[in-house]
């Protein structure tokens, strides 16, 4: 899209205040749309808001929320929605990995990672859904290439992840008639701050071995095709996800041919 090519759309981003999330909302707004932030770090939000310094503070809000409180959710998108008069655009961005073998999961990390990566999105779409049915919109779910290609240590993240391909195929069948279309993307590795700490720092040669196209994702990767999916051009597309991964374990020998050129 051009850097006008989202003018006038009202665009919901969660966990916006950091890694992808940020770069998101920052791209939207350059783009001409309206940014509402919601990320449970304030501090991180202030941050953003003042790194970015936008010019129309109208188009560019942040909301400290935890979004695996429904009620919370609730109260926020109500606020977004009765400003703005419409929401176009939701990015169920927002997730959380923290790794545990099943034999030492605790209550509270199961229930936070089912709560965050998957009720989180669940409380978000159910509550834009009043405010995009009269013109529309574009609900886009955040998997990951762990809901297919799962890792031990990261069960019940991945089950959490996978469930989400299974509402994006759910929902889009339920909101076709209000022309509400949800998509879904499953990233591999991307050269976020997080990432970095977990994969570039430790073990880069190993993860890059698995990626055909021999490099780690970039926000901008990402960003492409979110546009993309958001654009009338793909007015047609409805209940599919994506894998953005670079054709990672696409094979058994993923990166045999780069020994040969």
């Amino acid at each position: 899209m051009g850097t006008e090519g989202f003018k006038g759309k009202i665009v919901v981003i969660t966990g916006a205040g950091q890694g992808q999330g940020r770069y998101f909302a920052e791209q939207f707004y350059h783009a001409g749309a309206a940014v509402s932030l919601l990320d449970l770090n304030s501090k991180s939000l202030d941050e953003v808001v003042k790194d970015m310094g936008p010019t129309d503070s109208d188009r560019f809000k942040a909301y400290a929320t935890d979004v695996s409180d429904s009620t919370q959710v609730s109260a926020i998108i109500e606020d977004i929605g009765k400003h703005f008069g419409k929401i176009d655009i939701l990015i169920n961005n927002a997730g959380i990995l923290h790794k545990s073998m099943i034999e030492t999961s605790t209550d509270d990390h199961i229930e936070l990672m089912i709560r965050v990566n998957l009720m989180a999105p669940m409380y978000c779409t159910r509550s834009v859904i009043p405010f995009m049915k009269r013109e529309g919109g574009n609900i886009i779910n955040v998997s990951s290439i762990l809901a297919t290609f799962p890792n031990t240590s990261s069960g019940a993240y991945g089950a959490a992840k996978n469930g989400l391909v299974t509402l994006t195929r759910v929902w889009a069948a339920e909101l076709a008639p209000y022309d509400i279309r949800v998509n879904c993307y499953a990233p591999g590795v991307v050269n976020t701050p997080m990432m970095s700490e977990i994969f570039v720092q430790h073990r880069e040669e190993s993860k890059l071995s698995q990626i055909p196209l021999r490099r780690f994702g970039e926000s901008e990767d990402i960003f492409k095709l979110l546009s993309f999916l958001c654009s009338e051009q793909a007015e047609y597309i409805t209940g599919q996800t994506i894998g953005i991964d670079g054709g990672m374990w696409a094979t058994q020998t993923p990166t045999i041919a780069w020994n040969k050129k």
